[in-house]
């Protein structure tokens, strides 16, 4: 816990601001709601159907060739990427993308509320030490 020093010497905790506790409880109900929700999709969403993955487009080496002849390698990249980018949004994996997002938007948050700007302004004190 987080102490401030008064001018007699003793340490006193310190106090939050009512930002700095609202963000707090902004973090922990982004936390709990985000795993909550991430822990229903992942049991409700159905079975991956194994004959979209097996024959699917974008596993089929004529069209990688194809696109490669077209576009170059830069094209087979980025449809790639395009590929992978579109799986995070379906199924489990949009589980484990919903659990990544709340935890790192309840870690923006925590952070936010822990920065010195939401601290009350210090008084300057003559004191030479």
């Amino acid at each position: 816990m987080s102490s401030r020093q008064t001018q007699d010497g003793q340490n006193t905790p310190q106090q939050h601001t009512p930002l700095q506790i609202r963000l707090y409880v902004a973090s922990a109900v982004i936390l709990l709601v985000g795993l909550i929700g991430a822990a229903i999709i992942y049991v409700t969403v159905p079975a991956e159907d194994s004959a979209e993955l097996i024959y699917g487009i974008a596993n089929n080496q004529q069209y990688l060739l194809e696109l490669q002849r077209i576009g170059g390698t830069a094209e087979v990249a980025m449809a790639e990427f395009h590929q992978w980018f579109n799986s995070l949004w379906h199924g489990k994996p949009l589980a484990y993308t919903v659990a990544f997002l709340s935890v790192v938007l309840a870690g923006a948050c925590t952070l936010a509320a822990r920065s010195r700007f939401f601290e009350p302004a210090h008084e300057e004190t003559n004191d030479p030490d």
